[in-house]
């Protein structure tokens, strides 16, 4: 896809910065994750500096940006100068929607065509070590990668370009999207499904017009997954799930999300998209996790909490309540109502 495609997708779009490139722009990337000849997408200032950050990357990797055009008219000096550094820069009035459109054709380009009638074994295109016990009525997809002492038991869909370690178990009926890697001695139990879409829609016009995702899932080694569980592939960048870490019975891990090493999320429990739990996290049954909240390594939210959207919580928190805080606070403040209610009913 070059520019001009761009332009026609996306009319509104304004070239205010190498407006010729001539090179093919291959993918959309995430921030955090930035892949050649690709595009990123700079909202306001908070977006501009996570762009910062890896500006020499995003220049040796060709990026362009489709810039929120107030944002881009305001820029001055150093700001300016950044954006100039890039292959490419464009404006959007709509940055939202102009993501939205464009992740069509992407995923189209990625997952579009992908084969998933025909099972991979009789196209000759998976690699199956001989070790692997592969049950009947599984079905594996193009270009599948299935490492030694694998079982997979029956029902489960392994769909294309998906990649499973050495020693991991697939109990029955679990279904893997698309783009899945999947690491060595997991155990991936029945009904849980990892890789179907991100929940992410953009408000227009009366609709809720879908953002195609295309990022796919990355589960570390040694990882367990309890069952009907589902993790919802990344936008544009994988969802992350780090090594050693446990997932209980019936818990959502939505798109983006990065979990680190050695986490416990209980059963019932949710984390909403892009939020990170770093190592050794603990979330107890029924905890929710807001989008984009940010837990520090060894951090434990008690069942039933709520962190807030956003929130960022520093190693070794405790935190109960709702909107979740500090477990101790919260506790005294439970004692207190308590303690309240209980002199209320002293004096009927």
């Amino acid at each position: 896809m070059k520019l001009k495609d761009l332009q026609l997708l996306v009319p509104d779009l304004k070239l205010v910065s190498n407006p010729t490139w001539p090179e093919e722009i291959l993918a959309i990337s995430s921030l955090g994750s930035l892949v050649p000849n690709s595009i990123v997408f700079v909202r306001n200032a908070k977006f501009y500096q996570l762009l910062s950050a890896v500006l020499p990357e995003a220049t040796s990797l060709r990026i362009g940006a489709i810039v929120d055009e107030k944002f881009f008219n305001l820029a001055t000096g150093a700001v300016r100068a950044d954006f100039e550094q890039l292959a490419w820069v464009a404006t959007s009035p709509n940055v939202a929607l102009s993501l939205t459109t464009l992740s069509r054709p992407f995923y189209d380009r990625k997952l579009g065509s992908l084969n998933t009638q025909v099972d991979g074994r009789q196209m000759g295109t998976t690699q199956i070590d001989p070790s692997a016990y592969i049950s009947q009525n599984v079905f594996i997809g193009d270009h599948v990668t299935i490492g030694p002492d694998v079982q997979i038991l029956p029902g489960s869909v392994i769909l294309p370009h998906s990649e499973i370690g050495a020693g991991t178990t697939i109990f029955p009926n679990v279904s893997i999207y698309p783009y899945t890697k999947i690491g060595r001695n997991c155990r991936i139990h029945a009904g849980t499904t990892i890789g179907s879409d991100g929940f992410g829609y953009t408000f227009h016009q009366g609709q809720h017009l879908k953002i195609w995702h295309s990022g796919g899932v990355v589960i570390h080694d040694d990882v367990e997954i309890g069952s009907n569980c589902s993790i919802d592939m990344g936008t544009f960048s994988p969802t992350i799930i780090g090594q050693g870490t446990r997932v209980d019975n019936l818990v959502q891990i939505a798109h983006n999300v990065r979990i680190g090493r050695g986490c416990i999320l209980c059963g019932q429990s949710g984390v909403a998209g892009s939020a990170i739990l770093e190592d050794y996290v603990v979330l107890g049954g029924r905890a929710a996790i807001g989008p984009d909240a940010h837990l520090g390594s060894g951090t434990q939210v008690a069942g039933g909490a709520k962190v807030n959207e956003g929130a960022i919580w520093p190693a070794g928190s405790k935190l109960g309540g709702h909107p979740a805080k500090d477990l101790k606070e919260w506790m005294k403040g439970v004692a207190y109502v308590r303690s309240m209610s209980l002199k209320e009913k002293s004096k009927e």
